[in-house]
């Protein structure tokens, strides 16, 4: 059966930049913010979000408001909780039915899934096989800066507000360390592949 791998990390940490790596090598890679997205536009999804926010919640496309939802759950962190409730178990649905296609079609293939809340979600079990992408905190803060625009202090803010490099090693089946340059992403991808060849072939 198709292998299910997670990438996760804590933001800044690059773990996008593998994905894209993977991708690019032409592995199966799904992105948790592009499952985010595709179920806001499932009626039960709009119907049970409408019920804690409002019609407003949504404009006249369908594209969920997302000014005004940031700005509500910006100051209320239970509402956030309950907006999560909704979407993490409908993108999991959705994981779970394009898993079910791609098994049949070919099954023997890895999938790869990019998402930061893989373990605070206690999702881990889910998966095969969990790689946990770290970086050193000053890196996290400059790619924040130019990427995002973030300044240092909400950098910093965010950050502390993740679980911690050093529990989600703790997790981890597999740790990349992405302090360094893309070239040495590239390498880190080759012996994580290669490692993920050898594991899989052993079961």
């Amino acid at each position: 059966m198709s292998k299910k791998i997670a990438i996760t990390g804590g933001i800044g940490s690059g773990k996008s930049s593998l994905a894209k790596i993977l991708a690019q090598r032409g592995y199966c890679v799904w992105d948790a913010d592009i499952f985010s997205r595709e179920v806001l536009f499932l009626p039960e999804v709009q119907s049970r979000i409408k019920t804690i926010f409002g019609d407003s919640a949504f404009i006249s496309d369908g594209n969920l408001n997302r000014e005004m939802i940031r700005n509500i759950i910006f100051e209320n962190p239970k509402l956030k909780k309950d907006l999560e409730k909704i979407l993490h178990p409908a993108m999991f649905d959705l994981f779970n039915s394009k898993m079910s296609i791609i098994s049949k079609v070919s099954p023997s293939s890895w999938i790869f899934y990019e998402a930061s809340l893989i373990l605070e979600l206690g999702r881990k079990s889910f998966f095969d096989f969990c790689i946990v992408v770290i970086a050193d905190e000053n890196i996290k803060i400059k790619r924040l800066n130019e990427k995002r625009n973030l300044s240092e202090e909400i950098s910093k803010k965010i950050i502390s507000s993740q679980m911690s490099d050093s529990e989600k090693i703790t997790h981890a089946d597999y740790v990349i360390d992405n302090s360094l340059s893309i070239q040495d992403l590239e390498e880190s991808a080759n012996k994580l592949l290669n490692y993920l060849t050898k594991n899989f072939k052993s079961q």
